[in-house]
């Protein structure tokens, strides 16, 4: 069973209505994306401000990802086509100029492919998976959806 039908499950003892209304929200997510071909589908790598810039490849997050239309890698390569980057507090853009020299060979850097999600509670809390699924589908596969999260939640970092 995956965690977000184990959360729903959960849930569905608290608040019916809210259970059902996740579980259309994502059941919606993953058939708009059913169909996307393999090249439609980004890697994606996560970093943590806090983790001193370290890929986050959770089984929970790699979940999340999936849902959302994309692949979580587990190490830096060339073909990272987007970049995701959870900042914890202001310094980020400070330290941020060196990781992206670091990473300037990839094709999320090459392409302009930065996002910076802001929110403090993303990946922490089980009450918030539907709005980080929400917050990585507007991230990864921007041509379907939007929830309204970009400049409250995430940003573009745009190196131009």
């Amino acid at each position: 069973m995956t965690k977000y039908k184990e959360i729903i499950a959960t849930l569905r003892q608290k608040d019916n209505a809210l259970a059902e209304h996740w579980e259309e929200e994502i059941d919606t997510i993953i058939h708009k994306l059913k169909f996307l071909t393999a090249d439609a589908i980004p890697s994606v790598c996560i970093i943590d401000q806090n983790n001193n810039f370290q890929i986050n490849q959770s089984s929970l997050l790699q979940e999340k990802v999936k849902i959302a239309g994309g692949t979580l890698v587990d190490h830096f390569q060339e073909d990272i086509a987007i970049f995701i980057i959870i900042q914890r507090d202001e310094s980020l853009y400070g330290v941020i100029p060196d990781f992206i020299n670091l990473q300037s060979g990839t094709k999320a850097i090459k392409n302009n492919n930065i996002y910076i999600i802001q929110t403090e509670q993303f990946d922490i809390q089980e009450d918030n998976y539907l709005q980080d699924v929400e917050i990585l589908a507007e991230i990864i596969q921007p041509k379907y959806f939007i929830f309204g999260h970009n400049d409250t939640n995430w940003i573009k970092f745009d190196l131009n």
